[in-house]
């Protein structure tokens, strides 16, 4: 008996010495899985950084023709969303909110359909809609930097507010010609510099992994 119980308190001495290591062990190859993990999303990170990149160029070049692919794009969208707002009139609880709920999916149903069936006379609109969009956040960035003077950053805020109104002038002025270009352009610069942050995103992850290998 006694030699069972030396035999089981050495037992259990080695096992809780030995309980370190195994845990070390298991950190050492969880961080492994994350090194590969992080690496292997980088690289992916790079390739999705390139297609936005190439998607932005072929935007820049061909502006009318991303502009008809947005515009249908927002066509499906509205239409699934318009169809949603339908189905929801239906299992309303009340007729007041579900018939209002059922107009103003009829309206949204309508404007995707007509966006998809038409999308050159769809661009016009979304050229129109991005016009009022710039000269009412324009305005409101003037204001707001007036408001702010002289906190540091207020010149760029008002620049900024400036530039907008400027370029919302400049849409509604060669309007109906702003559409062939104004969609299509906006888009292939913001898959452009989306390109280059996933792409500089990458970069600071696998430097990150490479800094935590090297420090192991």
């Amino acid at each position: 008996m006694r030699r069972s119980l030396a035999d089981r308190g050495v037992g259990s001495t080695s096992e809780i010495r030995a309980a370190p290591q195994r845990e070390a062990g298991r950190t050492e190859s969880k961080l492994q899985t994350w090194l590969e993990t992080a690496k292997k999303n980088a690289g992916w990170l790079v390739v999705l950084g390139i297609v936005e990149i190439v998607a932005g160029i072929l935007a820049i070049a061909g502006p009318f023709v991303a502009g008809l692919a947005v515009t249908v794009m927002v066509g499906i969208a509205f239409l699934m969303g318009g169809g949603a707002r339908l189905v929801g009139a239906f299992m309303a609880d009340s007729f007041g909110a579900g018939a209002l709920t059922f107009l103003l999916g009829l309206l949204v149903t309508a404007t995707g359909f007509y966006f998809v069936i038409r999308p050159g006379l769809g661009l016009t609109t979304l050229t129109l809609t991005v016009a009022m969009v710039l000269f009412m956040d324009g305005i409101t960035r003037v204001i707001v930097a007036f408001k702010m003077k002289p906190v540091k950053g207020w010149g760029w805020m008002l620049a900024g507010g400036i530039l907008s109104v400027v370029f919302a002038g400049m849409i509604g002025w060669e309007f109906p010609e702003s559409s062939l270009w104004v969609v299509g352009t906006l888009v292939g610069f913001s898959l452009l510099f989306g390109g280059f942050t996933t792409i500089t995103l990458a970069g600071t992850a696998r430097k990150a992994a490479g800094a935590v290998e090297d420090a192991v």
